[in-house]
């Protein structure tokens, strides 16, 4: 099948860089991320997992995230710190912080059961209630990858798709593998504090099989993200009030501006969803 050339740029662009994808909802922005995804898949043979919150955007099999509780026990800060500011409550903290003593999930939970037995000790109430969100997504085995998957992961909006879209990323960085690209479509629908999703972003740029979909610009400038970004269209009020009008003033509907290390490209939304939809029929069969 013929790969499109502008997409395939990108892709050589990007080289072990992450990417990010900014619109408002309709822009085209999952068509574009989920292609390109797709051609990587196609053309490095790697698998992909991606996590959206519509079942109807859903590209392979849907199925539940598995996280090794290793990595989760050793990061459980970050996790919960991503909806709470747990600097706040040092109570809860020094309970996040025994939770590497404990070899397997059921172990941390049974001893914030026990704690829990006592009705004033009330920090651990509040931090079993959160762990248990995590339930689902804890295994005590070590995952390995299979390569040229495609997985769908499901989220919520409320506070769990929040920690569970913390835990995979930290997940990549505990995996260090360059064979499975993780998609995060879209992060900033989850009720993610502001200071705690930009530590993200920003973690984000040293793990190179990690893209991410922001709707709309929000707070978070182009500058302080310093990665390959692709700006979908947006409507008229939003180009004359944004500082980067400019920018989105070179943007027509259906279309979508790649700004890249090396490259900048326009790239027409109608055309890759046309691509989008032969490469997932290449995939199935």
């Amino acid at each position: 099948m013929r790969i499109d050339k502008k997409l395939a740029r990108i892709l050589v662009d990007l080289g072990d860089k992450p990417l990010v994808v900014i619109g408002p909802p309709g822009s085209g922005k999952t068509t574009i991320v989920t292609t390109l995804g797709l051609m990587r898949l196609k053309l490095m043979g790697s698998s992909m997992t991606y996590v959206t919150h519509k079942p109807s955007d859903a590209l392979g099999s849907i199925t539940k995230p598995s996280i090794p509780w290793k990595c989760i026990r050793d990061n459980l800060f970050l996790i919960l710190d991503s909806y709470e500011d747990l600097s706040t409550r040092p109570g809860i903290s020094l309970l996040v912080s025994m939770a590497y003593r404990y070899k397997a999930y059921n172990n941390y939970v049974r001893y914030l059961r026990y704690l829990s037995r006592n009705p004033r000790n009330t920090h651990a109430l509040w931090l079993l209630g959160r762990m248990i969100l995590l339930r689902d997504a804890v295994t005590d085995q070590d995952i390995n990858n299979e390569v040229g998957r495609v997985i769908t992961i499901l989220i919520s909006r409320d506070v769990k798709g929040a920690y569970v879209t913390t835990a995979l990323i930290l997940n990549s960085i505990c995996q260090q593998s360059m064979n499975n690209l993780l998609i995060l479509d879209d992060i900033t629908i989850l009720p993610i504090r502001e200071d705690a999703l930009l530590r993200i972003v920003r973690m984000t740029r040293g793990i190179t099989n990690t893209w991410m979909v922001l709707h709309s610009i929000g707070k978070l400038s182009i500058e302080d993200l310093n990665t390959p970004t692709i700006i979908t269209s947006h409507s008229g009020p939003a180009k004359s009030q944004s500082r980067l009008r400019d920018i989105l003033s070179r943007i027509k509907p259906g279309e979508a501006l790649y700004m890249g290390i090396n490259e900048e490209l326009k790239i027409r939304i109608h055309e890759t969803k046309k691509l989008r939809e032969k490469l997932l029929n290449e995939t199935k069969t």
